[in-house]
């Protein structure tokens, strides 16, 4: 039926069949409801506007998809499956999440014997009815690659550096060979703070992935940029593919197609530790353990309890569809990342479980990368980043100090301490130093920050490294998360072995599919606790957060006008309650 729309006329008529069919299905849900807990525990369904949200986002990927097969560009091993819309009001009305992923999503499987070349021209075709993002205007620049590790998917890694590393041998020629740095040296950039780098030797524990035709790889790669002398965004200057700089070659721009491969190893290496550490591992999860030992300790009207509901709906729906669909065996996260599952998956455990809750508290991160100050003038995700946080602390200690007259009532409090206790816990999920004091809270400036953390992580962390997905990873050239040939090694390389490095086109379908889905879902907002705190001792406090957050709007939208490149991940509007997507 659907494919038969599309045969006959605009495909978005498909789409008002579908969606009237499972409005359908969903009135019929309503009508004989489906489980809501009294508490923040979640159903295993997400939650009614959600879904339809989900579905409107989903049908535009589908219509996409079909439109490709109507051009005779989808050119894969597995076919895209026809689908009436009842079967898809049915699958929804049953909650068959595996079938309707697998309808809006589905695994190409590989490219078909006739269709092994790749050209840019036909990654930009992906985007057949969906707007491609601005990626695939600018994604080859030097610029945009500086700007993806300050204002991208994962602006997390980026630290400053002191002196040389002996792994890593920079020298002033690597730093002269930009342009932009020329008459520049190497130690008096380091002694001004001005060099900075990202180091991804936790990717050499990861073994290599398959792909259905072909191995895939995964590098362990360093790279350096430098702020010039004058000021101004970051520069790009060296990069070395693996950890030992023995054999190797440190590439500069000057490499031409070396460079622009190297440059691949570190995007490679940079989005599989995004998509399964600082996205995956350390929003997703972590907000899992708090919620937990949340629901298991604190009785559904304690003031905590009420304040963190919102920050946790639809937490354990959306990591129920992770964990049971995304990250199986076979499944998308398999077919994007560059390495394989089965060392993927201690991998991912191991970092989560030693990842630090109060080193990671935004000021004290920034601090300890030495990112936190004017020698690195444009870094969005922690300008916008450290408006936010500092509108959430004063929050979060107006709540404390509302609900708690003293450090005697924190530490008097058994239902709070259960919590923390069972958070450091093994059985809660061993969040290792979860306040100043593991296993208890202190006193109500341990809560405060404890709180403005769960918030921040549930709310504007994964907003940050969750919406900018679409507009930087739909477009696979941008932001490849695996190689599909070894390391560079001499230059002199063409544009051939570039392209052959890029996965193919059937992970360039899939890869949209995904990123544009998880990037397109923004359900509530940021403060919005609807009459939760009317007539309490902290109503003055929520509307004084709700002002402090829109002055903060129209902060980020003032420096936006002056920035080259907006930066919208972080503006409040923008920025739901809980990692729901």
């Amino acid at each position: 039926m659907a494919d038969y729309l599309l045969s006959q006329h605009d495909p978005r008529a498909e789409r008002a069949d579908q969606l009237a069919a499972v409005r359908s299905a969903y009135a019929y849900d309503m009508d004989f409801g489906f489980p809501v807990s009294a508490h923040f525990a979640d159903a295993d369904q997400p939650v009614l506007p959600w879904r339809l949200k989900a579905l409107g986002v989903q049908e535009e990927m589908r219509l996409n998809l079909l439109r490709l097969k109507q051009q005779g560009k989808w050119n894969f091993v597995n076919d895209l499956p026809p689908l009436a819309p009842h079967k898809l009001a049915t699958m929804v009305r049953e909650g068959d999440m595996g079938g309707i992923v697998e309808y809006f999503m589905p695994l190409p499987g590989g490219v078909t014997g006739d269709h092994h070349d790749q050209t840019i021209k036909a990654f930009q075709e992906v985007f057949a009815l969906v707007s491609p993002p601005a990626a695939v205007v600018n994604a080859d620049t030097d610029e945009y690659f500086a700007e993806m590790m300050v204002a991208g998917p994962d602006p997390t890694r980026l630290r400053r550096l002191a002196e040389v590393p002996g792994k890593f041998p920079l020298s002033t020629e690597h730093v002269t060979a930009v342009p932009e740095l020329a008459g520049d040296n190497l130690a008096a950039a380091l002694a001004a703070g001005r060099v900075y780098w990202v180091d991804y030797v936790e990717m050499s524990t990861l073994d290599n992935g398959s792909h259905p035709q072909s191995p895939k790889y995964m590098y362990a790669p360093m790279v350096a940029f430098c702020v010039p002398r004058g000021g101004g965004p970051l520069r790009p200057f060296a990069i070395q593919c693996g950890q030992d700089p023995a054999g190797r070659r440190i590439y500069t721009p000057a490499d031409g197609y070396s460079w622009k491969l190297a440059k691949n190893c570190v995007l490679a290496a940079h989005n599989t530790y995004h998509e399964v550490l600082t996205h995956l591992g350390f929003t997703h999860l972590m907000s899992e353990a708090v919620l937990v030992a949340a629901v298991r300790n604190l009785a559904a009207n304690h003031p905590v309890a009420v304040l963190l509901r919102r920050h946790f709906e639809g937490t354990m729906s959306i990591n129920k569809l992770a964990v049971e669909l995304l990250i199986q065996p076979g499944r998308a996260v398999e077919y994007l990342i560059g390495s394989d599952l089965k060392s993927t998956y201690p991998w991912l455990a191991k970092h989560r479980l030693n990842r630090s809750f109060r080193d990671n508290y935004l000021p004290a991160k920034l601090a300890a990368a030495g990112t936190d100050g004017v020698r690195l003038p444009h870094f969005p995700y922690r300008d916008d980043g450290m408006l936010v946080w500092n509108a959430i602390a004063r929050w979060v200690d107006d709540f404390v100090t509302g609900y708690y007259r003293s450090d005697a009532e924190v530490l008097g409090d058994r239902e709070l301490q259960g919590w923390a206790a069972e958070v450091s816990s093994e059985q809660g999920g061993q969040i290792r130093d979860f306040g100043a004091t593991p296993g208890q809270i202190g006193d109500r400036v341990d809560l405060t920050e404890i709180l403005t953390m769960v918030i921040w992580t549930a709310g504007p962390q994964h907003a940050a490294v969750n919406f900018a997905q679409k507009d930087h990873m739909a477009y696979l050239p941008a932001n490849p998360l695996a190689g599909f040939t070894e390391e560079p090694v001499g230059t002199d390389h063409t544009e051939a072995d570039w392209l052959a490095n890029l996965p193919p086109l059937d992970v360039a379908v899939q890869q949209f599919c995904v990123m544009n889905f998880l990037g397109s879902v923004h359900h509530t907002v940021l403060g919005d606790y609807e009459s939760d705190f009317h007539s309490t001792p902290v109503t003055a406090a929520h509307a004084r957060f709700r002002t402090e957050l829109a002055v903060a709007e129209q902060e980020i939208l003032a420096r936006n006008k002056r920035r080259a490149t907006a930066y919208h991940y972080l503006q409040p509007s923008l920025i739901p309650n809980s990692t729901n997507i």
